[in-house]
């Protein structure tokens, strides 16, 4: 098998695993394995982990895998190419911060657990939030995208002076894997969520690819209705 279709199949079995363990199905079955209060406390911290290890391992097995090199570039057009991924990483801190880093990483709930407080409700996918007063948190990056966080890939991924066939297989599979998963978390957000995110969705803010936000928009820094 050529190596740019077992970083493939290997892709293609890691978006599963995500996917599956971020359903409602497993999930409930953590539930029943473990009672509902220990999964509440500790899913989201173990999927975060278990997202980060897996990952780990499908870069580390594509590394080992032979390839060829579509184009390599030096020089100034390869540093505005890393400086476009450093801002790509820029761009998941401001927006995981604007979601909550800690209710992201499940480490509320964590806590939570271990000291006996009333549970909170954990993310219900990587998109705003409501804040205190009930009202969708639409600020800073969720003005440009409605999914910032699934877009930050995109130019870490394709902004790299070195393209081989490995890479670009890779990169490919992982565009649709975002772009696929940010209509199932906006699925799953309207569901939640209700009119204040079907509001959000009939906005000027885009679905996937970001653009700046009109001035006529800015009312989503209060919330769209209560």
């Amino acid at each position: 098998m050529r190596p740019a279709a077992k970083i493939g199949l290997a892709t293609v079995a890691f978006a599963l695993l995500h996917s599956a363990l971020a359903s409602d199905r497993c999930k409930r079955l953590a539930g029943a394995l473990v009672g509902e209060r220990r999964r509440d406390a500790g899913y989201r911290m173990f999927y975060v982990c278990q997202s980060v290890a897996t990952f780990g391992l499908l870069i580390a097995y594509g590394a080992r895998l032979p390839a060829r090199t579509l184009y390599r570039l030096h020089g100034p057009v390869a540093l505005a190419m890393r400086a476009g991924q450093a801002a790509g990483l820029a761009h998941i801190v401001v927006a995981a911060r604007q979601v909550g880093i800690s209710r992201l990483a499940g480490l509320d709930n964590l806590r939570a657990g271990l000291r006996g407080d009333a549970m909170p409700a954990g993310p219900v996918a990587q998109g705003p939030e409501r804040g205190a007063d009930g009202r969708l948190t639409i600020t800073g990056p969720f003005l440009w995208s409605r999914h910032p966080l699934n877009f930050s890939g995109i130019p870490i991924f394709w902004l790299t002076p070195h393209m081989t066939t490995r890479r670009l297989t890779f990169n490919l599979l992982s565009t649709a894997y975002f772009v696929l998963g940010s209509m199932h978390e906006e699925a799953r957000l309207k569901a939640a969520y209700g009119g204040d995110y079907r509001d959000y969705t009939g906005s000027a803010t885009p679905f996937f690819w970001p653009r700046r936000p009109a001035v006529e928009w800015s009312w989503h820094q209060a919330g769209a209705r209560s």
